[in-house]
């Protein structure tokens, strides 16, 4: 079983690094790495992919813009891994994170793609007794996050490309739901999807103090209510997907402060204007 990774920067290089180091230590060796990166950073790419040659076999290809989902997509014509996935330039693989996947594959063969666990950057990782459970047109909502999907070939050569009207970098106001979007197709399409949480996956915390962090708020929230309503799901879970933010800042809040509550505040908001 091999696995294809794309990976997708526009500048971020030091990000990409760590992620390398994290792929170069992964106890199971048959994957390839696929960068797509950004053409103000040509030289830096060459030069990064150059000192992890001997390490890690990859193909490196320019973007053509910041579209994530047409730069995904133009990756997506050069994999010839059995299984695809696509981390994110600012997350890391546990090293073992390709091992479980492969196992969990095989102790599930009617699963067409698996979801990871998320983890922290600094979180500890224990090691998890739960069962791999199947996921549903509602539920894939809380696992279905590109960098923790894991697809076979014939899945992804069924459903096709990432809708490029959808995700960051796009030509329109609907700055994310590509990842969701792209699985809902796939069970759309007849495929299963499994939650493994087994294999993990580590990806930074929203920084609360980032000052373009409400933009970006307003963004997602967008693209999570076009995908609502392009995929036709109930009025009932349009209304929860709204209120959900607000739900969880009584717990959030007695945890983290006020800052959180000032996000999820915006997600709400964000949310409920993306509705009307």
């Amino acid at each position: 079983m091999k696995f294809s990774l794309l990976v997708v920067t526009t500048d971020r290089l030091r990000l990409v690094e760590r992620l390398f180091v994290s792929l170069a230590a992964q106890t199971y060796k048959n994957f390839e790495l696929i960068l797509i990166h950004g053409k103000g950073c040509t030289a830096e790419a060459q030069a990064l992919v150059g000192n992890y040659a001997a390490k890690l076999n990859i193909k490196i290809v320019t973007s053509t813009d910041n579209c994530l989902s047409r730069s995904r997509n133009i990756a997506l014509s050069l994999i010839n891994g059995d299984i695809v996935s696509f981390p994110d330039d600012d997350c890391m693989y546990a090293p073992n994170t390709l091992a479980q996947c492969a196992s969990a594959f095989a102790e599930t063969p009617c699963a067409h793609v698996l979801m990871a666990r998320v983890l922290d950057m600094d979180a500890t990782i224990l090691p998890s007794t739960a069962a791999v459970r199947e996921i549903n047109r509602v539920s894939v909502f809380r696992h279905s996050i590109s960098f923790a999907q894991f697809l076979k070939k014939e899945c992804v050569k069924a459903v096709g490309g990432f809708d490029e009207d959808l995700g960051v970098g796009c030509a329109t106001p609907f700055q994310s739901g590509e990842d969701t979007d792209y699985v809902l197709r796939a069970l759309k399409a007849g495929f299963r999807l499994f939650y493994a949480p087994s294999i993990v996956v580590r990806h930074p915390a929203v920084n609360l103090r980032d000052p373009v962090l409400p933009g970006k708020v307003q963004a997602y929230a967008r693209g999570r209510m076009r995908l609502l309503q392009k995929h036709g799901m109930p009025t009932w879970f349009i209304m929860a997907n709204i209120v959900h933010p607000l739900a969880r800042i009584p717990v959030e809040c007695l945890k983290e402060g006020l800052l959180i509550c000032r996000y999820r505040w915006g997600m709400f908001k964000a949310r409920l204007a993306g509705r009307l």
